[in-house]
């Protein structure tokens, strides 16, 4: 049993996990916590238990006593028992799959191909590549893209804006 250093009469605030999100990004968000305030080893495996709700709660009462040594083990032991909860990561592929709809507007296309990209590591000039490829035939923001030769994302994005901004007035 180890003594909670002074400050921490109230524990720190920690986002809570009930084992269906991704374990790695919450043992992540923990970290940061714990390492903010400059907390190590022993402690952080003292606080740990308090984020744990519903099954992950759970988990942690359920496990042998002395069962821990160490910080790194804990987070090994947790990460893989929650293992079926990863967050699968996201591929050019996902990218590539995202196309724009018969009837979908530029804005929400870029916006649902934005959301994916985030995940993805890719080059801009990847990114550049797919959303062109994804957009739809046969529209004038299309043949802009083609006629400009549009060359970074960035380029792509400002005539795109354009674009977006006279979608807008038409739907007026």
């Amino acid at each position: 049993d180890i003594p909670l250093p002074r400050g921490l009469e109230k524990p720190p605030t920690l986002d809570k996990y009930d084992g269906t999100t991704d374990p790695d990004e919450h043992v992540q968000s923990v970290e940061t916590a714990l390492d903010y305030r400059n907390l190590r080893g022993s402690i952080k495996c003292k606080l740990f238990p308090l984020s744990l709700t519903r099954g992950a709660s759970t988990w942690w009462r359920n496990l042998p006593p002395g069962s821990i040594d160490s910080w790194e083990e804990l987070c090994r032991m947790f990460t893989a028992h929650f293992t079926t909860s990863r967050r699968h990561p996201k591929t050019v592929a996902s990218l590539k799959a995202i196309v724009q709809g018969p009837e979908e507007s530029l804005r929400n296309y870029i916006e649902r191909f934005n959301k994916v990209s985030v995940e993805v590591e890719a080059t801009d000039k990847m990114k550049l590549y797919l959303l062109e490829e994804g957009l739809r035939e046969g529209t004038k923001f299309q043949e802009a893209v083609g006629i400009l030769e549009v060359e970074t994302l960035d380029a792509f994005f400002e005539l795109a804006q354009r674009y977006i901004k006279y979608e807008d007035k038409q739907k007026v």
